[in-house]
C-alpha cells in the first residue's frame, strides 16, 4: 500500500529513545494535572492570564483557565502522537524512495515526538510560574525558561534538516 504521491508505508517499532520520550511525556502531563489539584486550594479567584515583556502580570483570568494547561498538554499528546504515526503523509523537501522511507520517517517521527515533549514542558513550566506568581512564591515569569525552551524547539529542527538531508 501507497501513500501520497506514491510513497511507501513503512510500520516503524519505537526505539528506545521515542520510548523514553513518550514516558517523558506522559510524566509531564502528569505533572501539569498534579501541580493543578495541589495548589487548587491556595490559587487566588484570579491568576495571572498574561506577562508584559518586563515579566509582570498585566492580565488577570479565573483560576479555572489554569486547567487549560493539562488539557492542552493532553490534547497536543493525543494530536501530535497521531502525527507522528503518519511519516508517509508529510513534507518532504527531497524524494521518499523505497531505500530511503525508513530512514526519513523515523528521523521526521523522532522531530515530532521532541517537538511534542517540548511543547509539553512549555505548558507545564507556564503553568509552573503562573501558579508561583499567583501565589506571590515569584513576581515574574523566568522568560530564560521559555526562550531556552524555544531555541531548543528551533535547534532540534534544524539539526533534524540537515541530519534528514544526509540520510537522502
Amino acid at each position: 500500500m501507497h501513500a501520497r504521491k506514491g510513497r511507501p508505508v513503512v510500520r516503524l517499532p519505537l526505539s528506545p529513545l521515542e520510548v523514553g520520550i513518550e514516558v517523558v511525556a506522559l510524566v509531564s502531563i502528569a505533572l501539569s494535572i498534579y501541580l493543578t489539584v495541589q495548589d487548587w486550594a491556595t490559587l487566588p479567584a484570579r491568576i495571572p492570564g498574561h506577562f508584559n515583556l518586563a515579566g509582570q502580570p498585566d492580565a488577570y483570568v479565573n483560576k479555572s483557565d489554569l486547567l487549560y494547561y493539562p488539557i492542552f498538554s493532553a490534547i497536543a499528546y493525543i494530536f501530535m502522537t497521531l502525527l507522528s504515526r503518519i511519516p508517509q503523509f508529510f513534507n518532504y523537501p527531497w524524494a521518499i524512495t523505497e531505500e530511503n522511507a525508513a530512514r526519513q520517517y523515523r528521523l521526521a517521527r523522532g522531530l515530532i515526538n521532541w517537538l511534542k515533549l517540548l511543547l509539553i514542558w512549555i505548558l507545564v513550566y507556564g503553568e509552573w510560574l503562573t501558579i508561583e506568581v499567583a501565589t506571590k512564591q515569584a513576581t515574574g515569569p523566568g522568560a530564560l525558561g521559555f526562550i531556552g525552551l524555544v531555541l531548543c524547539m528551533l535547534l532540534s529542527t534544524a539539526v533534524y534538516i540537515v541530519v534528514a538531508r544526509r540520510a537522502r
